[in-house]
């Protein structure tokens, strides 16, 4: 049976750091809790594998606990998504959840699409335990700033779940956008996916750092396709607690966590034990309610 890397990673380090000679032994570190992954998908995107099998093969493998999930086929990309509508992918969702404990739903919005509207997305987070509410920018075309966005945001505020954000290089999901509607809405959590994926992610450090300075926002931000280094300064200048660790599983596909060994190491390797704890785990079960689950 393979050992989890953080946990893996923590007994290595305690390891090779004995006690100095006639000095008692230092007790052992609590053990580390299992990963939660902040960012995953289930649906079809062309050219990658989000089977759900391969999905739970690479939970199984890395010893995650949870993983967070929305639904890609509500995606609006002809011949690459299925570019369903709001209730047909969000049932799919809660079916898919509903069959693994594992998988905690979001809810994929489509702001402005025809027939989408947010009464149609309350009843999975009133009723049948969606943690939150997935916005792709790109992928959907809107700008945070439509109009279209401001009921779906307020469910967020009534729900008090997250608003999760594709963050990327376009005007529409750079995160100075996404940082306008986050002032409008105070009180609600904004989780930057990616910190600005194909960016060098200091426009999203910048932002959320400003946030919690400010406090006229609450901002995220997720380690998806980040490197180390980058991880590592983010957390520095924005703290621990401001900063996720999510995937995009399984973008890798047969053996995806593999492609985050390197960072998980790199965070152990840097990071208190309370700050990586945060980092893995405790930031993610506050904010998308999982303490019970």
């Amino acid at each position: 049976m393979r050992v989890p890397l953080a946990l893996a990673t923590l007994a290595t380090l305690a390891a090779a750091s004995p006690a100095p000679a006639g000095e008692p032994p230092l007790p052992p570190l609590p053990p580390l809790p299992p990963l939660i992954d902040a960012h995953a998908h289930i649906g079809r995107f062309a050219g990658f594998d989000l089977a759900l099998a391969t999905l739970q093969k690479n939970l199984d493998r890395q010893g995650v606990r949870h993983a967070v999930i929305s639904n890609l086929d509500g995606a609006a990309l002809p011949g690459v998504t299925a570019d369903l509508g709001e209730l047909a992918i969000n049932e799919e969702t809660a079916r898919v959840a509903k069959s693994d404990p594992r998988l905690v739903p979001l809810a994929w919005a489509r702001p402005g699409a025809p027939g989408a509207s947010a009464a149609l997305l309350e009843p999975f987070l009133r009723d049948r335990g969606f943690r939150g509410i997935k916005f792709h920018p790109d992928f959907n075309h809107f700008s945070p700033d439509d109009a279209a966005l401001v009921p779906y945001l307020e469910l967020c505020r009534r729900y008090r779940v997250p608003a999760v954000f594709h963050c990327g290089l376009s005007l529409r999901s750079r995160a100075r956008a996404i940082q306008r509607a986050a002032r409008r809405f105070p009180t609600v959590p904004f989780v930057l996916y990616h910190m600005g994926f194909g960016t060098d992610h200091e426009e999203a450090i910048a932002v959320a750092r400003e946030a919690k300075r400010d406090r006229d926002a609450i901002i995220f931000l997720e380690s998806a396709q980040v490197d180390p280094a980058s991880l590592l300064r983010a957390i520095a200048q924005v703290g621990a607690d401001r900063v996720l660790f999510g995937t995009d599983a399984t973008y890798f596909g047969r053996d995806h966590y593999a492609t985050y060994r390197p960072l998980l190491a790199a965070a152990r390797r840097a990071l208190t034990q309370e700050d990586y704890r945060r980092l893995i785990h405790d930031n993610a079960a506050l904010l998308f309610h999982l303490d019970g689950k």
